[in-house]
């Protein structure tokens, strides 16, 4: 494998810093980015395909006997992850995931749902650090007053004053420093599998994706659009240090390509798209 495809561990610890900004970035973007990342994340790598609706059960058929569902698919076969995802006004992280950076920072809200309507079994602020694969995710629980209070663009510091935690710290120097606001709305169904085998190894399968301008803790159905208009499930394979030979040969016995692929950077490509359509439109007959 090289460098490119995996970043050596003790050369990555200085450049994994919240805020983005990838090898090259000076001292002084060091610095308003944030504090690094903890160095026990450094190690976790996360890999993505697209899978068409017409070979998703194939797909599934090629990891039976490899896989276990998690526990907390409960009785619905999954749960729904609803995350509402911060940015500055100018769309600093979206822009950092556009252009390809290396070393980049998503903060977000995520609602734990059992159905896509049902009272969230948990409520997660988060901040998800990515180097190049190498993947990064801390995060502190908050209750629904807090998380509303987040999202009506309360002061990040007297909102979570009884959250002294590092996370608690690095949203609210994130949120004052670069003027965060809640976004995008992103929905979407997970099933998610482990293996017995390799304690590492975690799976998911996230479909019917919707995204949504409207950033409320439960917004209305009517609010959302499709995410994938054709249908495709996001199929993500999240490992420590190597990927289990097994499951890569199965993979390339499937044909799978692997992708880049951002729930926040195509939900708020799609909103924005609908957006000026729409205007557009109601143009033409003004």
């Amino acid at each position: 494998m090289s460098e490119r495809e995996k970043p050596r561990r003790e050369a990555t610890l200085n450049q994994l810093t919240l805020g983005g900004g990838g090898a090259e970035v000076t001292a002084r973007r060091r610095a308003e980015a944030g504090p690094a990342l903890p160095q026990a994340y450094t190690n976790r790598y996360e890999i993505k395909y697209l899978v068409a609706a017409r070979d998703l059960a194939k797909v599934r058929h090629a990891f039976e006997g490899l896989l276990e569902g998690d526990a907390n698919n409960g009785d619905n076969g999954g749960y729904f992850n609803h995350s509402i995802y911060f940015d500055s006004p100018h769309y600093r992280y979206y822009t950092e995931k556009h252009e390809g950076q290396l070393a980049r920072v998503k903060p977000r809200l995520r609602f734990y749902r059992a159905t896509a309507y049902a009272p969230p079994s948990a409520i997660y602020l988060e901040l998800k650090g990515r180097y190049d694969r190498i993947v990064a995710k801390r995060r502190t629980r908050l209750d629904m007053a807090t998380a509303e209070a987040l999202l009506r663009g309360s002061d990040p510091a007297a909102a979570m004053a009884h959250n002294g935690d590092a996370v608690a710290k690095e949203f609210t120097y994130l949120a004052h420093r670069f003027n965060l606001q809640p976004c995008v709305t992103v929905l979407y169904h997970r099933e998610a599998f482990f293996s017995a085998l390799y304690k590492s190894l975690r799976v998911t399968f996230d479909s019917g994706l919707l995204c949504s301008l409207a950033t409320e803790p439960l917004n209305p159905l009517e609010s959302y659009q499709q995410g994938l208009p054709n249908g495709e499930t996001v199929l993500e394979v999240k490992y420590n240090d190597q990927i289990p030979k097994i499951l890569l040969t199965r993979l390339n016995t499937l044909g799978l390509q692997q992708r880049t692929f951002s729930k926040f950077a195509v939900s708020l490509e799609r909103c924005f798209d609908q957006f000026r359509s729409r205007r557009f439109r109601a143009s033409r007959f003004a």
